[in-house]
Parts: structure tokens; C-alpha cells; sequence
């Protein structure tokens, strides 16, 4: 074939156009890879700047070998092996991100630092005499002040020590009179004005999975047994010391004690403690103040969780006095639980008993207007031997203004029978601020 100039040019136009497609889409193929290489030094410039690789750390691993006659380990079942199972160490880093090894570190020193926290409340309350001959406490205002400083250390694993230094300040309704003191659980606590006191310093720790705890030191056994979800709490709940514990405990002060708890966090616990119940005792022999508990937890008819407690107690202060009760709360809805207590004790040695029973009723978790506020209604009542009764209806409203802060209203309605006088009423209306941080 003879090529003319013309058929050459037409030759050299077609070989020119088909040399230019590829060149065209190697070089788009070229951009796409310096793109993806340019994003891959991105990732590892991110990666060394927000990671940090940790210290070595150690893996246990459980594997399973077979071990012929000769002592050989083998991966697989091989004639004559015995299959064993032992366990490898391993020796490996990882990455962890900065927060991450922050988080770590501020978690470890806290750990092992002493935490502090302030728990402090002003009550305001007025008496007014409804019926029955004039007393002191008629027309009056009272004011108690208190204060609890709380000092926590982790010590070692599920090892812990609490102190507690409480000081009271204030003019209790018992100066007055006895039988209004009961409208006020911070009076009960208080021994003279202006006191300052260690009330409660131990170091409890955890055994056999966390099932077992062990509380030893200067303890208050009301803060384990006769517990109930919707009064037990004088500071955030009802404010009358009748429906914080169960009169028939007896117990007035702390002391030297011990408390042993068995909660395998299911349906049964077991609660056992003893504690000096006096300090005017010489020894812990002369003042052996003992409790025991049982308790139960159930979810009758899927309504919500329900505790159920019965104890006994053993004081041998002077004569030797004996006591029981039961301490129940049970949930109907997710904001209302209903609550019950029942209790008697010997008294001196006696036949008789003082008898003593209280029930209510708790609203909270969006039943108020707001959804941290708590209210509640509840009654309580004591038969004596001695033939004495009093009775005591109490409602509160407890205001959440802030996280750390609460202004609670009271209102109390007290009567007292005491055998061959005329029977005492008195209205007590007052007001509780507490703020904990």
C-alpha cells in the first residue's frame, strides 16, 4: 500500500487521538491516589495526636491443651492425650485516646483522696396549742440548726472509711415540753445547744463478691436496720422523729458497734449488729444494745419494687428489754409508694409492752410541681403500758429549687392522752431548709 501525504496525516490524527484517552484517565487515576494518600497521612497525623499508647498491661487467657504420655502439648486430640486446661499470660499495649488516659487518672486520684461533703439544714416550727390544759410550748417558735460534715476515703479495694461531725444548735420543743419534741427528728439528736460531735467514724469493707460487708467502728444501726424508702430520712422526708425509725428501737445514741450485712443483691438479706447504747456505761458487756434483720424484696403483681423487713432486738441496759417490729414500702406506681410500720418492746422487764404503728403515703418522680419535688401523708401512733397514747398526723411538700438545695413545708397535728389528765392537742406548722454538696 503507497501512503500519500495526505493518508500520513490522517494516520498520525488517528494515532494522536488514540493515545490521548488513556493519558486522560491515568491521570485521573493518579489524582484519585495522591488523594487517598493524602487522607491515609491525615488519619495517622489525627491518630498520633489524640492517642496515647498506654503503659503494658496484662492479659489471663483460658486455653485448653492436650498433653500426651511423653508431657508434649498439642494443639489438637492426638492418640493417647489427656486434654488439660491451663491459663497464658499475655504482655500488650493499646491505644487509648488522651481523654481516655485523663479519665483514668482523675478516677485513680479520687479513688485515692479524701472526699468532703457538707449536709446542712434550718428548721423553723410553731406550736400552737389546740386543747387541754396551758403549756410552755404554747405560741412558741422553735429553730434547730445542723450541720454534717462528712470526710470519705477509699482506702483499698471495696474498702472504705466514713466519718461523720455533726454539730446542733437551737432551741428543741422539749425544753418546753416533752411530748412535742417528737415533731422534730433533729431534736432527738441534739444533747445540749450548741453541740459539736462526732457521730459516726467506721470503716466498712466488702467480702465474697461484694455479697458480704462488714461496718466496724462508731456506727449508727439505724442507717441498716428498720430502713423504709418513703420515711426514714428526716432531712429530704417526713420531719417527725416518729415516722423517721420505729419507736420500739430504742436506741438514743451512737456508739462503738458493729454491723454485718449479707446481701446478695437478690430476693433475701441478712442483717446483723450490736453497738454500746449509752456512753455512761463501763463496759461494752453493760450496755449491749444487739439487732438482727430480715429483709425481702419482691414485685407483687408487677406494680414495682417492694421491701419488706422484720427485726429483733436485744438491749440489756438496766433490765433486759426486748423489741420487733416490721418495716414495709411498696411501690403502686412509679411515683407512689405506700409504706407501714409496726413495732413493741418490753418495758423494765414487764409483761406489757409500749406498742407503736405508723403508715403513709409518698408522691414523687413528676407527681408535684416540679419534677424533684416529693410530698407526702403519714400517721403514726403509740399505746404505752402505762396506759399513755399519742398520735401524730404529719404532711410535708418538699420543694427541689436546685440540685443541692430544697425548702421543705411541714405541717403536724399532735395529741397526747396521758392516764387520768385531760388530753393535750397542739398544731405545728413549719419549715425546713437543707442544702447538701
Amino acid at each position: 500500500m503507497i501512503y500519500t501525504s495526505k493518508t500520513k496525516h490522517q494516520l498520525s490524527a488517528a494515532l494522536l487521538a488514540s493515545l490521548a484517552l488513556p493519558m486522560s484517565v491515568w491521570a485521573q487515576e493518579d489524582q484519585a491516589l495522591i488523594d487517598q494518600i493524602n487522607a491515609l497521612e491525615q488519619r495517622v497525623i489525627d491518630l498520633e495526636t489524640t492517642t496515647v499508647l498506654s503503659d503494658p498491661e496484662t492479659n489471663v487467657k483460658r486455653i485448653e491443651v492436650f498433653v500426651d504420655e511423653n508431657g508434649i502439648e498439642h494443639d489438637t486430640q492426638v492418640p493417647g492425650s489427656q486434654k488439660i486446661v491451663t491459663y497464658q499470660r499475655e504482655r500488650f499495649y493499646r491505644r487509648q485516646t488522651i481523654n481516655e488516659k485523663i479519665e483514668e487518672a482523675l478516677a485513680d486520684a479520687e479513688s485515692r483522696s479524701v472526699q468532703l461533703g457538707v449536709d446542712a439544714a434550718i428548721v423553723l416550727q410553731n406550736v400552737q396549742q389546740g386543747s387541754g390544759a396551758d403549756t410552755p410550748a404554747d405560741g412558741s417558735t422553735y429553730q434547730l440548726a445542723s450541720t454534717d460534715i462528712y470526710f470519705t476515703a477509699g482506702l483499698a479495694q471495696n474498702t472504705l472509711f466514713f466519718a461523720d461531725i455533726v454539730s446542733l444548735s437551737g432551741t428543741p420543743q422539749d425544753a418546753d415540753d416533752d411530748e412535742v419534741a417528737q415533731t422534730n427528728g433533729y431534736g432527738a439528736r441534739l444533747v445540749q445547744q450548741n453541740d459539736l460531735s462526732l457521730r459516726e467514724a467506721w470503716l466498712m469493707t466488702e467480702f465474697w463478691d461484694q455479697k458480704l460487708s462488714l461496718t466496724i467502728g462508731r456506727v449508727d444501726l439505724t442507717n441498716y436496720f428498720d430502713s423504709n424508702a418513703a420515711a426514714n430520712d428526716e432531712t429530704t422526708q417526713f420531719l417527725s422523729d416518729a415516722l423517721v425509725n420505729n419507736p420500739a428501737l430504742g436506741l438514743s445514741e451512737n456508739g462503738a458497734g458493729m454491723a454485718l450485712v449479707y446481701d446478695p443483691k437478690g430476693t433475701f438479706a441478712l442483717k446483723v449488729g450490736y453497738q454500746q447504747s449509752t456512753d455512761a456505761a463501763t463496759n461494752l458487756s453493760d450496755s449491749l444494745y444487739q439487732l438482727v434483720e430480715m429483709d425481702y424484696r419482691a414485685n407483687p403483681f408487677h406494680m414495682g419494687e417492694g421491701h419488706y423487713r422484720v427485726w429483733y432486738r436485744k438491749d440489756n441496759t438496766g433490765s433486759s428489754l426486748n423489741a420487733y417490729g416490721i418495716s414495709f414500702d411498696q411501690k403502686l406506681t412509679a411515683s407512689t409508694t405506700v409504706f407501714t410500720r409496726y413495732g413493741a418492746n418490753d418495758v423494765d422487764g414487764d409483761s406489757e409492752e409500749d406498742i407503736h404503728y405508723s403508715a403513709g403515703v409518698q408522691f414523687n418522680n413528676g407527681a408535684g410541681f416540679n419534677p424533684g419535688d416529693a410530698w407526702g401523708i403519714g400517721y403514726a401512733a403509740s399505746d404505752l403500758a402505762n396506759k399513755d397514747e399519742e398520735q401524730l398526723l404529719e404532711s410535708y411538700y418538699n420543694l427541689r429549687i436546685a440540685e443541692k438545695l430544697q425548702l421543705s413545708f411541714h405541717f403536724a397535728y399532735l395529741t397526747e392522752k396521758t392516764a387520768g389528765k385531760e388530753t393535750i392537742s397542739y398544731v405545728v406548722p413549719g419549715t425546713r431548709l437543707q442544702a447538701s454538696f
